[in-house]
Formats: structure tokens, sequence, C-alpha cells
């Protein structure tokens, strides 16, 4: 065989090869798509367990491209069920060193909520010890965690607190708890004057009545659980996936002209007189 009949038979076998593959032999390979940047990292603190406000918070913020740390102070437990959001074990009130390492965090969700009046009773049958512990659980907590977090993080823009109505008016049960909120919803005011001047917001959210560990606190939750429900003006209880809404929205752009504000979502019971 000669070399041009060789020739056209290398160039006959190329073209069956073509129109057999038109994709694969004529078109360039195409470069792997991007990995889309996160929304932002979201330091979730005083995440309890998996029914906790923080949990399904941290859950939402990560479904909508956020990069999530959560705090928790059972982080071999929590771990077993978290694989997407990075862990840390913090107990505030002994050490800060677990998130040393953090310096790019751009929001802030505050979630611990806990008093140490075990026994159902009266503010005026409340011990000092249990109110002093029950108001540096769930207020100055809140003061010290926002001021770790703001000198390790220089590009901190939003904060955001859980709050509960029974901060704003009276509600069973929630007697020591209930002065705690109100003086963590007047905390997160001078906060955001503070913090103003650094481009950094600090806003609450006050959430309805949901299921979850912190609800403990409440002799009878089941009861003020259903009343609140029924005379909210949507006849029903919030969901987290609601409250962990009005919290993205606080953490984002979209909100950035207010702080120290309180976002009720509770389905307008707030501004009830049944209550």
């Amino acid at each position: 065989m000669s070399k041009y009949s060789s020739l056209l038979d290398k160039r006959y076998n190329l073209s069956v090869i073509s129109n057999l593959m038109p994709e694969a032999i004529t078109q360039p390979a195409k470069a792997p798509a991007n990995e889309p940047k996160p929304v932002g990292k979201a330091l979730v603190v005083g995440v309890s367990s998996r029914r906790s406000i923080g949990f399904g918070i941290a859950e939402h913020l990560a479904d909508n491209g956020w990069e999530t740390v959560v705090t928790t102070r059972r982080k071999d437990k929590f771990q077993q069920f978290s694989e997407r959001h990075d862990v840390r074990e913090l107990d505030y009130s002994q050490s800060y060193a677990n998130i040393d390492d953090l310096n790019d965090v751009t929001g802030l969700v505050f979630c611990i909520a806990k008093s140490s009046v075990i026994v159902p009773k009266g503010l005026l049958e409340t011990s000092r010890d249990e109110f002093s512990q029950t108001m540096l659980d769930s207020c100055y907590s809140y003061i010290s965690v926002i001021r770790e977090a703001v000198k390790r993080n220089p590009n901190l823009k939003s904060i955001v607190g859980l709050s509960f109505l029974g901060g704003e008016k009276v509600v069973p049960g929630y007697d020591a708890i209930g002065v705690a909120k109100a003086a963590l919803e007047h905390a997160n005011r001078i906060i955001a004057s503070e913090l103003g001047e650094m481009g950094i917001r600090a806003n609450i959210v006050s959430a309805g009545s949901l299921r979850t560990p912190a609800s403990r606190v409440l002799p009878d939750f089941s009861r003020v659980h259903a009343m609140l429900s029924r005379r909210s003006f949507l006849k029903r209880p919030v969901t987290t996936d609601e409250v962990a809404g009005a919290v993205e929205f606080l953490l984002s752009d979209a909100s950035g002209g207010m702080t120290g504000e309180v976002l009720q979502v509770n389905g307008g019971i707030n501004h009830s007189l049944a209550m």
C-alpha cells in the first residue's frame, strides 16, 4: 500500500469516528464549574441538641449557602448528626480558646438561654443565687460572647440574639428568665450603639413558642404553648424555619439599615390584647 493510500485510510477512519462522536472530537473539554462562594460565615453559639432552635438556624443557614460554625458543650454527641457544620466545644464561662483561630466570621447568632431556677416558682420566691446565675447565663453571656467575637473577627458585620415574649410581657412560668430576656433586649440596644461606628449591627429575634429543650423552664409548657398559638393572629405556632429565616434576614445585607431592633416572629401574639 502506498503512503498516499495509507493517508487516505487514516483520514477516512477519523471522519467515521468524528461522525459517530462529534461532541467528543470537535468540542473542547469543559472546565469544571467553580464552587459557589458561601454567602458568609456564621458562628452559631449555644447549640444544645438536635431539637434546639440553634441547630435549626444552623441547618437553615447551611441550606442557603452559609458556611457554619456551631458551638456546644457536648461536642462528641453533637458531631454524630452535624457533619456539615464545623463543631466547636465552648463553655463561655471558662475559656474561648476553641474559637481563637476563627477570624473570618461575618455573622454571629447567640442562642444561649438557661435558667438555674429548677423548681417552678414565682419571682418573689426566686433566690439571689438563682436570679444571679440566670442573668449571667441568659444576658451577660451575650455581652461576653460578642466582646470575644469582635476581638477575633475584623469582618464581623451582624449579630443576632434570641429572645422570647416573656421579656416583654408576663408569661406564666417565665419569671426570672423573663427578666433576663428583658435585660438582654436592652443590652442589645446599648451594644448596637457601641458597635455602630465599627459597621457592626446588633438585633434580636423574639421567637414564638417552640418545643425545644429551652422550653422546659416553663412549668406547664404544653398549656402555655397551646394558649399562645391559639391567641396569635395566625392561630398556629410558628416554626423553627420561620425563626431561622428571620435570623438569616438580619444577618444579611438586606437588613443593612436595621440595628438595635427586636424583630417579633410569633404570629402577632405580641399585639394581642388577649394575652
